[in-house]
């Protein structure tokens, strides 16, 4: 009779850990929750697909500095109906990574001689050694249309830049330019590198005289549609 009574108490426990186990099977290994917050797996798993490399574990390095990526290349198109292909190169970028606290940093990118510029609204890393991975929400705009992006910048940090730059996106929002004519698809990745292996540390984020935008409406951005 005992037997009997205590199968429901049984079952009831064998549930509870089998939903446990189904929790812990959903997090990521090396991602804080933070990042797993604003990074769904699925738009992670794609990027990945693309070729992006993701550097794990809870002891980023300190990022903090002023990159510039030159020349900016095209690692993977957001599929075969993309304008651009593989090894597009467009005009150069810089990013600033300021106010590092632990795996909280602020991020701020603009690109030379164009018109695309972002900031970070929620910026966190992953990583170990001089390796790291910075995971954002990024509002900006591109040709005058306002923009947001989950962005990963992957690399490793050395003396005189960051090794093996890569920079990843998904467009998740867009203000207008619902024909796609201007600006790529909204749900779609892109993976850019930096041909030369290493985004170079460079003194200033304010953009040089002799860099200053000429017909800046011709320039492509990394999120031009063509």
């Amino acid at each position: 009779m005992q037997n009997k009574l205590n199968l429901p108490l049984i079952a009831l426990c064998l549930l509870m850990l089998a939903a446990l186990s189904s929790c812990k099977k959903d997090e990521v290994p090396g991602l804080s929750a933070k990042i797993q917050k604003i990074v769904p797996q699925a738009a992670l798993d794609d990027m990945k697909s693309k070729g992006l490399l993701i550097n794990e574990g809870n002891t980023p390095p300190s990022i903090e500095g002023i990159f510039e990526a030159d020349p900016y290349t095209l690692l993977s198109p957001y599929g075969p109906e993309d304008g651009w292909s593989k090894g597009k190169v467009i005009e150069k970028y810089r990013y600033r990574f300021s106010g590092q606290q632990g795996d909280e940093v602020k991020l701020e990118e603009k690109q030379i001689n164009g018109n695309n510029t972002g900031s970070g609204i929620a910026s966190f890393l992953a990583g170990s050694g001089n390796k790291f991975t910075l995971f954002g929400e990024v509002v900006g705009s591109s040709s005058g249309i306002a923009t947001k992006t989950l962005t990963v910048i992957s690399g490793e940090i050395t003396s005189t830049g960051i090794k093996d730059f890569q920079y990843a996106f998904v467009l998740t929002n867009k203000t207008g330019d619902d024909d796609d004519d201007v600006l790529m698809p909204v749900n779609k990745s892109r993976v850019w590198i930096d041909g030369n292996q290493i985004a170079t540390k460079v003194g200033s984020f304010r953009i040089p005289a002799t860099d200053a935008p000429v017909a800046s409406t011709n320039v492509r951005s990394l999120l031009s549609a063509r």
